[in-house]
């Protein structure tokens, strides 16, 4: 909430009459906050911006507003968490923007994967000679490839070394296909190399080659080599044969898929997936796709995919989160949901059954999911517990690093999840080593790790002296929403756009299942936007306390209040839905909606809530 001072001086001086409905405020503005979907993103993409071109139809300039922060942008249009939805004031109307969707529609026109068309290029600008101090970063992952990308165009020399045959890390060994086609992971990759850094596949730090040899051939080694393994899980045959990792399990199935050979990697029989996360879905809706090869005749596929959905094969996940406390985008659940896959939310396991293999899962309704300091320790109700059959049990409870080629080195202290210790910058007890990505901050989202990629190498430049990369072509600014018309055209009961997606029995372990949102789609998708990024200004020398303005109020957003000095007019912008009406009623021209820099906005006083 915003409270705005009007003294009573003011009040009886001259005002302005209202004349035509103006583009923005003819008196000084104060900046406020970002908008939240901004905010919320670790990488502070402006959503609002290329959400409202999108809505006029400027594709172009809305992929240049995505990709600015971002040198993964296709990769996200695809499978980004999207924090920025769940910040999405549009959320408390009815629903989120489709901000992820957008995205892509973006991606797809402008993006590495169309080719000639890519703009990609454009927020880098003029890439300079390799002429800074050589840098390593190891591992090519998501947090590797957007360190090396801001390392390089800052003018220096990168050498990105890759311990698997391809670079991408767990989006190419983790993610399947179905949900990020590995031709986009390529064409983003290869747009990043293309800048001019050095990549060595095939070759693992301790093996063939030491952390001591790119020491002495780099001025600096950046380890963002992602967590790889799986946790255990510490229950009564946590040990029996027929449990696995998710992450082993994805990564067999993507090798498997990518190489076009048959075959099931999974028992026959039900299969049950322990997790929540997105790594969980992912295992799960791969689990069901393994009914059958994607390979096979599809008559032999629907036949399979049949017994699958008729329980022969089921697959259940076993969720500790309640759904509505399930971080993954609605469209993941949704479409687990449609490949009918089970969902046991608001449930813990108490032991896994079987005597040569596993059997079976004991599971118990969770009481509370976190402890009284607010970490995460669920309790289970044991007098409600159960067994489900299950031939195959996928653990996706967490993953866990390996850093042993660093653990020779002095003071390197090793963290939980098997990083290294270091400080939000990364650094670590040696001097000229650091660490971004999972492998410093335990597992988190992808976005998360391109995030931290970049917060690192920005401090390492600053560390090494490095003045600031050339600034690349400005991005367009986001258009002014309409003043007169906003409320009227009925954009706040637009539904958000469903996604158009693969019919279900057509779908296989390389058919991405999520398509991508037509022109008029995206435009109305667009149009919802709440345009948070526009803040209210109030002049209070013109206001005459009239109250037009609150009587007005669909949301009843203002409300006047008694202070010392006279009256204040009280804001709650999370209820505001920026429809304009106060700013098209106001007699004097007292309010305006602005577009406005990011910025921190100053403590409001404390005033009593809007009844």
């Amino acid at each position: 909430m915003v409270g705005v001072a009007v003294d009573g001086a003011a009040r009886e001086g001259p005002v302005t009459l209202r004349g035509a409905p103006v583009d923005a405020p003819d008196f000084p503005v104060q900046a406020g906050a970002p908008a939240p979907c901004r905010g919320a993103c670790p990488v502070r993409t402006d959503a609002a911006a290329y959400v409202a071109l999108v809505a006029e139809g400027r594709l172009a300039d809305a992929y240049d507003v995505a990709r600015l922060h971002n040198p993964l942008a296709s990769v996200c249009g695809r499978i980004c968490s999207a924090p920025c939805e769940r910040a999405c004031r549009r959320g408390v109307v009815d629903t989120p923007i489709a901000i992820r969707a957008l995205k892509r529609v973006l991606a797809e026109s402008f993006g590495p994967e169309a080719g000639l068309a890519s703009r990609w290029h454009r927020a880098g600008g003029t890439v300079p000679p390799a002429t800074g101090a050589p840098i390593a970063v190891i591992g090519a992952g998501p947090a590797g490839l957007a360190a090396a990308h801001d390392l390089r165009l800052a003018g220096h020399a990168v050498t990105l070394l890759e311990a698997d045959a391809v670079p991408g890390g767990m989006m190419h060994m983790g993610i399947p296909a179905f949900r990020l086609p590995r031709a986009i992971i390529t064409a983003e990759i290869d747009a990043i190399v293309g800048l001019g850094i050095t990549l060595r596949t095939n070759t693992r730090v301790g093996r063939d080659v030491t952390i001591e040899a790119l020491l002495d051939t780099h001025a600096r080694v950046l380890v963002t080599i992602g967590c790889h393994g799986g946790r255990a899980l510490p229950v009564p045959g946590g040990d029996l044969p027929g449990v696995v990792r998710a992450v082993d399990f994805l990564r067999t199935e993507n090798a498997r898929v990518a190489a076009g050979r048959d075959g099931r990697t999974l028992d026959a029989g039900p299969v049950v997936i322990v997790g929540g996360g997105s790594v969980a879905f992912d295992a799960a809706r791969s689990a069901w796709r393994g009914a059958a090869s994607p390979h096979d005749d599809q008559a032999a596929v629907d036949a399979a995919r049949s017994a699958a959905r008729g329980g022969s094969r089921g697959v259940t996940m076993i969720s500790p989160e309640t759904r509505a406390q399930l971080r993954v985008p609605p469209e993941e659940l949704h479409e687990a949901d449609t490949e009918g896959v089970t969902l046991l939310d608001g449930h813990g396991v108490v032991r896994l059954v079987g005597e040569t293999r596993v059997e079976g899962i004991e599971l118990a309704p969770v009481r509370s999911l976190l402890d009284a300091q607010g970490r995460f320790a669920p309790q289970l109700d044991l007098a409600r517990a159960r067994i489900i059959p299950a031939s195959t049990v996928v653990l996706a409870i967490g993953q866990l690093g390996d850093t042993g080629f660093l653990h020779h080195l002095e003071g390197m202290a090793r963290t939980g999840w098997g990083g290294v210790a270091t400080d939000r910058e990364g650094r670590t007890a040696h001097p000229r080593i650091r660490v971004a990505g999972d492998i410093a901050s335990g597992p988190r989202d992808l976005i998360d790790a391109i995030a931290h990629g970049q917060r690192v190498a920005a401090a390492l430049l600053h560390e090494l002296g490095t003045p600031p990369r050339a600034a690349p072509p400005p991005v367009p600014a986001a258009p002014p929403m309409p003043r007169a018309t906003r409320f009227w055209s009925g954009y706040d009961a637009i539904a958000r756009a469903p996604l158009p997606v693969l019919d279900t029995p057509a779908r296989s372990a390389t058919s991405e299942v999520e398509h991508v949102l037509d022109a008029v789609g995206a435009a109305a998708e667009g149009a919802r936007c709440l345009r948070c990024d526009e803040q209210l200004q109030f002049a209070t020398e013109r206001c005459i306390a009239c109250a037009l303005c609150i009587d007005v109020c669909p949301q009843r957003s203002l409300a006047f209040h008694d202070v010392a000095t006279g009256l204040a007019l009280a804001f709650d912008e999370d209820t505001c839905i920026r429809c304009g009406l106060c700013v098209h009623r106001c007699p004097t021209d007292a309010l305006a909606f602005a577009l406005l820099p990011t910025g921190r906005r100053a403590p409001a006083a404390a005033l009593p809530p809007i009844a």
